[in-house]
């Protein structure tokens, strides 16, 4: 995938972060959804100015779940910044960023959990990180009533998307992969429960959208709501 920003809808724009795309609500108040792994920071603040925008002009944080790969940049962005700066994620999760040693370990098979597990207290977060909003479905982003707060458990308990009704779009997160040019589920190894996550896929059916923008794999810009329905 390119390494500039690129424009998915209107003042809507995806760039890699360390470990994922990330993405940039440009419409006041400036907004970032998901942050990559630690160490991704400055890719952020980068493709801000590359956007004319300047770190002090982002508003909110917000955060699809509470994988490393998804929130591991959060702890930089709070410390490179002299203005405060919104964290928001699912209610479910909210406690986690609080207690961060209670994160959980995301692989799901038992050999590979037991193998990552040394490791995991230093990929996860280190200290606490305030919340200051805890999402709940069908609820919008702080300052933002044009974005809509889908909760979609499975891959998580709190995992979201956010859907953007005017844009047509939708930020998924990880409630997809799409390998080979075809959607599917979420990944088995990652995803907590299995069940609940075509649940959430169910209930994203159900709502109108052209593109659907994933963490890991291209978007899919047209027909992205029959694509997800012909998935189930």
């Amino acid at each position: 995938m390119s390494r500039e920003p690129r424009e998915v809808a209107d003042g809507v724009y995806q760039f890699p972060v360390l470990g994922a795309q990330a993405w940039l609500l440009l419409d006041e108040p400036v907004t970032l959804v998901d942050t990559g792994t630690r160490g991704g920071g400055r890719a952020i603040w980068r493709a801000l100015e590359r956007l004319g925008r300047r770190p002090e002009d982002l508003s909110t944080v917000v955060l699809t779940h509470y994988h490393p790969d998804h929130l591991g940049a959060l702890p930089e962005l709070l410390s490179m910044r002299q203005a405060p700066l919104r964290v928001a994620i699912h209610a479910a999760e909210a406690p986690f960023l609080q207690r961060p040693a209670a994160l959980p370990n995301p692989f799901q098979t038992r050999l590979l959990r037991a193998l990552a597990q040394p490791l995991w207290p230093l990929a996860r977060l280190r200290r606490p990180c305030a919340v200051h909003a805890a999402l709940v479905d069908r609820g919008a982003v702080p300052g933002r009533p044009d974005v809509q707060v889908v909760h979609m458990p499975g891959h998580t308990p709190g995992s979201i998307a956010l859907h953007l009704p005017r844009h047509g779009l939708v930020l998924a997160g990880d409630a997809f992969e799409r390998r080979a040019g075809r959607l599917g589920p979420p990944s088995t190894e990652f995803t907590e429960d299995r069940a609940a996550a075509w649940a959430s896929i169910r209930r994203l059916a159900a709502l109108e959208f052209d593109t659907l923008c994933l963490s890991h794999f291209p978007p899919l810009r047209r027909r992205a709501a029959a694509a997800v329905r012909s998935l189930l």
